[in-house]
Parts: C-alpha cells; sequence; structure tokens
C-alpha cells in the first residue's frame, strides 16, 4: 500500500513461517523491516523473532545515561540501539504513561529512517540503513549489545 517502512514491536522465542514471509514480501518490495530486539537480555543470543530475521533491521535500548538497558536482548546481528528506558508514551486509556522496552527503541529508530528516507537512491533501504549507520554512535564496544550504536542525525 505504498508504506516504505513496517515497524514491527513484538517478540517470540519461536519463528513464525507465516510471519517470515509477510517480511520477505515486504523486502521484496523494497520495504525496510525494523524490529524490537526483545527484552530478554542480558544473555548473548537473546534475541526475539522477528528481530532475528537477518533481512530486519533490529534495534536494542539504552537508558538515559546511554547504557545499554540490562534486559535488552543480544546478539551478533543486533544492528542499533536507541531510547528505550522511561519513554512517555500514550496508554489505551487516553492517558501518557512511561514505558521502557525495546519496542521504544525501535520506534525511535523507524522515525528517524522515516525522516532521512533516501527516496533518490538506487536501493533507498539499504541507502537509509547506511545513512543510519555512518551517524551512529558506538555505545560499547560489544557489538552484540549495541550494534552500531546509536544513530544520531
Amino acid at each position: 500500500s505504498g508504506a516504505h517502512i513496517i515497524l514491527i514491536s513484538l517478540g517470540s522465542d519461536v519463528e513464525s513461517s507465516l510471519l517470515n514471509d509477510a517480511i520477505a514480501y515486504a523486502v521484496e518490495k523494497g520495504v525496510m523491516v525494523i524490529a524490537a530486539a526483545g527484552n530478554d537480555g542480558p544473555y548473548t543470543n537473546s534475541i526475539d523473532f522477528p528481530a532475528s530475521n537477518d533481512a530486519v533491521i533490529s534495534v536494542g535500548a539504552v537508558d538515559s545515561e546511554l547504557s545499554v538497558a540490562e534486559w535488552s536482548a543480544r546478539a551478533k546481528n543486533l544492528q542499533f540501539v536507541a531510547p528505550g528506558v522511561n519513554i512517555e508514551s500514550s496508554s489505551n486509556n487516553d492517558d501518557y504513561v512511561m514505558s521502557s522496552g525495546t519496542s521504544m527503541a525501535a520506534a525511535h529508530v523507524a522515525g528517524l529512517a522515516a525522516k532521512q528516507w533516501q527516496k533518490d537512491a538506487k536501493d533507498p533501504v539499504e541507502a537509509t540503513r547506511d545513512l543510519l549507520r555512518k551517524f551512529s554512535t558506538l555505545i560499547i564496544a560489544d557489538e552484540n549489545a549495541s550494534g552500531w550504536g546509536m544513530p544520531q542525525l
């Protein structure tokens, strides 16, 4: 329907062929898929599905001190981190609440990707991912915990 970016803020320890097929279809259509890494850290290889899918940009969480949240999932394929601790968000009670999780962090990266979407590039998904990577600040030397770092444009 014309979307350039899809944000997935759910996770499971079990892969879904239905979701894998949907991701493959979206990627084939030139859509960037971003997913919350999950809140199962600090263990290595704890990224939930669908963020563990190689076609998906996986995002972990940092706090206001730029420390990786203890509960943020970790793995070799983690790509970015973003603010995910005590983030003000809307609730289903017509109110606002403070929430924490990699879903909050993934939304930050999706918004930044939308703002910086490289529409004129031959491959806008890769060009946008490369731009986010280029402007990422490494948080800690452990790429399993912070990927390429936090994009800051």
